[in-house]
This record gives C-alpha cells, structure tokens and sequence, in this order.
C-alpha cells in the first residue's frame, strides 16, 4: 500500500509498538495514524522502533503508556495524543528530538508535575487539562517560546502566590491563551480554600511580594534589636546574665564541695561589703568596736579572710553564704564599686522570697536614691522601704550608732569552737580574736584539765561582767 495516507487500527488489542513501525515503514505517504483504544505504551517498548518519514499525525489515546513507550514515538509528528493514557510522568527528552511538534495533547492522564527544563521550541497547543499535577509557575513552560493556546483546568491546584501571579501574568500579556478560562480551574488545597475559582483568589501582597517581605522582616528585627539594646541599656541586662551565670557556676562548685564536707554554714556572725575607698573607714572605726571585745564579734572582710588562689566570685559567694548578716558599708564608693555591686547583688539572690531582714543597710554618707543606677533597683527599694543606719559625724552620736548596730546583729554567743579558737590564741601569745562561728549555743564543760582550758571556763561563768565591760566599749569607741 504505497499511496496510503491514513491507517486506522483503532480499538482493537495491539500491543506492540514495534511491531507497528515495522508494519508501516514501506508506507512512504502515510500521514495519519490512528492507534486510540488498544493496549499499546508499555515498558518493554525497546527504543529502535523505525517509523516512516511522513508520519504527522499520530492519534494514540487510550492506551496505557509507560514513560519508557516515547522512545518508541515517531519523531516527525506535527500532531500528537497521547490522551487518557495513563502516563503519571513526561520523558522530556523526546521533545527535543520531535522538532515539528506543534499540538501536544495529555489530557486525562496522571501527570503528577511539570518538568522544570522541558523544552520545545516548536509546540504551540499544549492540553493538559484533568490530571494530578498542582503546582504551576511562570517558569513551567519559559521554554516553550511558541506556545500560544493552553488548557490546563481540572487539576488539584494548590492556590499559592506563583500559581497567582501565573495566572496574572498569563492573563495580562496575553501571548498565552487559556482556553478553559476560568470554570475548570479551582483551588484543591488549602482546604480553607477548596473549590474556590482561581480567578477570585487575591493573596494579600505583603504574602507574595518577596521584597516587601524582606523589607518588613529587617525592619521588625532592626525594631526588636532597637528595643532590646534600649532594655539592656536600661536596665543593665548583660551586668545581670554575667552575674547570674557567675553565681550559677559558683553555685555548682560550692555544691560539689559541700558534697565534699569542705563547706561549714554561719562561720561569722557578718559579712562586711565596702568599697576599698572605705577600706579604712572599715578597719579604725568598724572593726575595732565590734571585735575587740571579751564577747566579740566574727566578721567576714575581704582582704583578711577570702581563701587564697580560690575564685573571688567563689570567695563572695561562700562568705556571703556562711554569715548570718550582710553588712552593706554604703557611699558613692560603693555605687561605683563593681565587686560591691556583685555582693549586693548576690545577698539579693541569698534573700530571695524572704524580707532582707538579714541585710543591714549602714550610710556612711548621704546618697540620694534617684541618683542610682538602674541596676541598683533593689537597692532603692531597700532604702526607700527598710530602715539603715546612718554614721553620725557628731562624736556624740556615734555611741548610740554601735549600739543600734549591735542590736541588730543580737548577741555573739561563744561556741565551743570559738573557745578552741581562744585557747589557741592564748597558747601562742597572739592577740587575734577571729575564731568560726557555727551555732548559737553554750559549749559543754567537759573538757580536760588544762590550764587555759580554766581561764575559758571563768570567762563563761562571769559573762555578765564581760557584757558590762562591752559597753563601756561602746562609749571609747
């Protein structure tokens, strides 16, 4: 049959698209060829399928073609359908070889995506209508500078941005004609807007203008930096997170040594935060009238009794820790102490949840509570709530001064061990009167006979004597 121009075997059971390129190849005038409705595309379709030259129109739906099946495709089509053939994916390939490719139809089928880099130079109809793909952009046929009529309805659009700004941009430059515009295309996903039409799906702008985004997102982050620099400025955050690290990380240390039974709670009586500018108010006027006594006082200082080698916060921190009372020496010095500001500070953590009652505020000179920091809240409140004790500059008044002191830091009871500590003093000649503190209570007699062990005893038995000569103390000092 050399003169035959269109050969129809349509609906019957032909499998085999191999055996048809070799049945047709000495049909050198063939133009049409109708294979719709057989059993034709499958994946043992081989690729050397060899088709006559004048092949323009092949009609192939209803078939159930593989993807592999358009290796087997002639390649000199103008006409091609491939529709309801149960393809769920495109060899892009192929399209490259069919140069006079101009109508291309896939409707029906289970196409899931449009490749990103098919490419076609000659197509010009494109249906895709009725198959499972969801996304379409402006770059889905970029590379397809002929296409001029497209039907792409019935499929589960997932109504974004791009799918918006397709269909705008489609709409407005009109080189592109959708021909099934705008009934078959409606939103699948979100499910807020499902079996919406497309054509009334406006996203807001802010949501698909990228660059208003971007502008929007640096603006509010340049805001809440802004604002969190001014907060920190404030209120002195980064002093606070470096202070509260500090104590957390001495904290563990000190856990790790109580575990050891190297830390022994309530070893003075006092601990005394100052500024080294007040360092000798501290040691000729404080000192002196609350431990050179019979019945003195243990307090805790800095540069006498911090551990050697050991961290200072560490030092702070265990010392603040073991003194029933924090003694707070308070003048500008003090404000513009950083070491006295991490005392402050960590006596504030020590009375946490109670009423600071074991914090006594001493104003060694006149400061207004306005003038402080921002990161000496506390300190504010304590001197705007709590009563202090002021330093009279007036002699007169300074006896009554050390009595209200004393009052507030009650009576220093000996313990045994302040006993021990005594006696070892005695034994050595020295005149130091600093020995630990455990507990309140009157130390048991039972200790052998020795002879400064007797002097103890009569400094016990006569402590009424001793509180006596205490407060003629008071008046020298």
């Amino acid at each position: 049959m050399p003169n035959l121009h269109t050969f129809n075997l349509s609906t019957n059971d032909l499998t085999s698209l191999e055996d048809l390129s070799s049945l047709t190849k000495e049909f050198r005038k063939l133009q049409v060829l109708d294979l719709s409705n057989n059993k034709l595309g499958s994946t043992k379709e081989r690729p050397n399928c060899v088709w006559t030259q004048n092949i323009t129109h092949l009609i192939a739906h209803h078939n159930r073609f593989a993807t592999e099946a358009f290796n087997c495709l002639p390649t000199t089509v103008y006409y091609l359908d491939l529709s309801n053939c149960n393809l769920d994916q495109l060899d892009i390939t192929y399209f490259k070889k069919a140069t006079n490719l101009k109508n291309l139809l896939l409707s029906g089928n289970k196409i899931k995506f449009i490749p990103s880099k098919w490419e076609s130079q000659s197509i010009q109809l494109l249906a895709m209508d009725g198959n499972s793909f969801g996304l379409i952009s402006k770059a889905s046929f970029q590379h397809m500078p002929q296409l001029s009529q497209l039907r792409a309805g019935n499929n589960p659009y997932h109504c974004t941005c791009e799918l918006h700004t397709f269909v705008q941009d489609t709409i407005a430059r009109g080189k592109v004609n959708l021909t099934d515009w705008p009934w078959n295309y409606r939103c699948y996903h979100p499910e807020s807007f499902l079996n919406t039409f497309i054509s009334k799906y406006f996203p807001g702008q802010v949501a698909c203008d990228i660059r208003l985004v971007i502008i929007i997102s640096v603006a509010t982050t340049a805001t809440v930096i802004l604002i969190f620099v001014l907060i920190c400025y404030i209120f002195d955050l980064p002093w606070y997170t470096k202070a509260t690290y500090q104590i957390i990380r001495a904290k563990y240390r000190a856990h790790k040594e109580n575990l050891a039974g190297d830390i022994e709670n309530f070893k003075y009586h006092a601990f005394i935060s100052y500024s080294h500018s007040d360092a000798d108010w501290v040691r000729d006027h404080l000192l002196p009238c609350l431990e050179n006594n019979k019945n003195p006082y243990r307090l805790c200082i800095h540069e006498r009794d911090f551990m050697p080698g050991r961290w200072i916060i560490d030092n702070i921190i265990e010392n603040i820790e073991r003194s029933r009372k924090v003694i707070f020496v308070l003048s500008r010095h003090f404000v513009n102490s950083e070491w006295c500001n991490y005392e402050l500070y960590f006596a504030q953590q020590r009375a946490m949840g109670k009423t600071f009652s074991d914090v006594i505020l001493v104003v060694k000179e006149p400061i207004d509570p306005n003038s402080l920091p921002s990161k000496y809240c506390k300190l504010k409140k304590m001197l705007s709530t709590k009563t202090y004790l002021e330093w009279p500059q007036q002699v007169n008044q300074q006896p009554f001064f050390w009595a209200q002191l004393r009052s507030v830091l009650g009576k220093p009871i000996m313990t045994r061990e302040g006993a021990n500590s005594i006696r070892s003093r005695i034994s050595s000649g020295g005149v130091s009167v600093i020995g630990p503190l455990v507990e309140e209570r009157i130390p048991e007699v039972g200790i052998p006979n020795e002879g400064p062990i007797e002097e103890i005893h009569n400094e016990i038995i006569h402590k009424n004597d001793i509180e006596l000569e205490d407060q003629i103390n008071i008046e020298a000092c």
